[in-house]
């Protein structure tokens, strides 16, 4: 732990030091940051026991929601109950813009995130994501250095025949629908590179994804440990959506956590597979209230948000 904290502070010290103008001016860290320091800071919200943490905080990254509609009435619970400081994000277009832009609020994150807690930092997420995350330390070289573990829930790293077929029928999708098509330009230049060296990854998937196929393809990650909840539990009926509140998954995602390295699932208890959820759910009127707002935001998106093209690829991915 002493080494990991000297790799953070110098990590910090590097983007810190003097002369080096605001975060991302710098030719070391990587593109500049183009979207508003404002804007980057009112997206993150952290637990109050970031600065004081003991263990190394997780960045929550939520796809076509806000944090609270994918995270409020499970991980933002969950974690923090199990004594992990928890900060999670929520962008402006809710996720359904380009996510080259999306990935700049991920590096601001982190950065801010290692600075507080003198600690490196774990980045997870749901569908794309920890597409944001991987992009942000693909293309930003301090990144690798401040993060521990990347863990990612149903996740599209070789796309999804479901985004390809729907934006080439109606010639109109969202920016991050075309991006996370099979195929995409967006989802070749991130297989052109190979994983940054530092963190350990892991990719919980789950073979009965209704969005995100096919499986186990679409969510395999090469040098990642590759886990579906059936490996754990044959044939347990876990879908795109109540992923990110099964019980399984969650003790895959705290076994990354708890150890060095990415989850095994040879150290899963095959007892979890006669439960379903995961601990400290938030079932009440708010978390209701919560869903049916997504459930409603979800055809406005679709209609306002819509673009005849995937976005341009960013020249520093060319």
């Amino acid at each position: 732990m002493r080494i990991r904290s000297l790799v953070v502070a110098v990590a910090i010290m590097t983007v810190c030091a003097p002369g080096t103008a605001h975060a991302g001016s710098n030719p070391d860290l990587g593109p500049v940051l183009t979207v508003a320091p404002a804007a980057l800071d009112h997206a993150l919200t952290c637990t109050p026991d970031l600065h004081d943490a003991t263990r190394d905080p997780v960045l929550l990254t939520p796809a076509f929601a806000t944090d609270q509609q994918s995270f409020g009435w499970n991980y933002l619970q969950s974690l923090p109950a199990a004594g992990i400081p928890v900060c999670s994000l929520s962008l402006p277009d809710e996720g359904y813009g380009d996510l080259q832009v999306a990935a700049q609020y991920v590096v601001h994150a982190v950065r801010t995130m290692a600075a507080d807690s003198g600690r490196q930092v774990v980045l997870m997420g749901h569908q794309h994501g920890p597409l944001d995350e991987l992009w942000a330390l693909t293309f930003w070289p301090d990144l690798p250095a401040l993060v521990s573990d990347f863990v990612s829930l149903a996740t599209p790293y070789n796309g999804t025949d479901s985004a390809r077929s729907g934006c080439d029928d109606s010639h109109e999708c969202p920016p991050a629908n075309w991006q996370i098509a099979t195929g995409s330009k967006f989802l070749t230049a991130l297989a052109a590179r190979p994983l940054p060296a530092g963190p350990s990854y892991t990719s919980i998937y789950t073979k009965f994804d209704q969005l995100i196929y096919p499986q186990p393809h679409a969510s395999t990650l090469a040098g990642a440990a590759n886990i579906a909840v059936q490996d754990v539990c044959p044939l347990r009926p876990v879908e795109h959506f109540n992923i990110i509140g099964d019980n399984v998954a969650f003790h895959l995602v705290l076994d990354a956590l708890e150890h060095d390295g990415p989850a095994v699932r040879e150290r899963i208890s095959d007892d979890l597979c006669f439960t379903t959820t995961m601990p400290n759910l938030r079932y009440d009127a708010d978390a209701a209230i919560t869903g049916l707002k997504y459930l409603a935001e979800v055809p406005l998106h679709l209609i306002f948000d819509s673009v005849t093209a995937e976005p341009e690829l960013a020249s520093y991915a060319r």
